[in-house]
């Protein structure tokens, strides 16, 4: 009886070792170049081009590179907002238009577990967003006006 318990157990046990492994999502990568006044900082990144990559963005990451970054990129203009649950890291967001240069930057903080997370908008449609840690655009000296362009791996 032991042994069969042990077996079910056991069974059980890789079944969701294998589903974890096959649920994970696995977001494109890429390098960034963020270029302002003649200075270039190249960073990795992650992209979420797909709607289910849109809405899991950087959640449950308890922490990021200050050189890393994650670029949303949408087909067309949009003007849909970023909120930060399940999101642990403070991070700053860049909206960017369709010809790639920054046109807007907000600070989003994680919310309160049980309270309702506020949604940042960008005051106009964009086509990409760059997500980076808190306080990236102040330590690397990039501000609105900043062109970026990207490779995908």
């Amino acid at each position: 009886m032991k042994k069969f318990i042990f077996l079910i157990i056991f069974g059980l046990l890789i079944i969701s070792l294998v589903s974890l492994g096959t649920s994970k999502t696995v977001f494109p990568k890429g390098r960034l170049i963020i270029t302002q006044n003649n200075r270039s900082l190249e960073i990795p990144i992650e992209i979420a081009d797909r709607e289910e990559l849109h809405t899991l963005g950087l959640m449950y990451r308890r922490d990021i590179p200050w050189e890393y970054g994650m670029l949303f990129i949408f087909p067309t203009d949009v003007s849909y907002g970023f909120w930060m649950k399940n999101t642990y890291v403070p991070l700053d967001i860049a909206f960017i238009s369709s010809d790639k240069i920054i046109f807007n930057i907000q600070r989003m903080l994680p919310c309160k577990e049980g309270k309702e997370c506020p949604v940042y908008y960008s005051p106009k449609p964009y086509r990409y967003a760059l997500e980076v840690k808190a306080g990236f655009f102040e330590k690397f000296k990039f501000s609105v006006g900043a062109k970026i362009d990207y490779i995908r791996e």
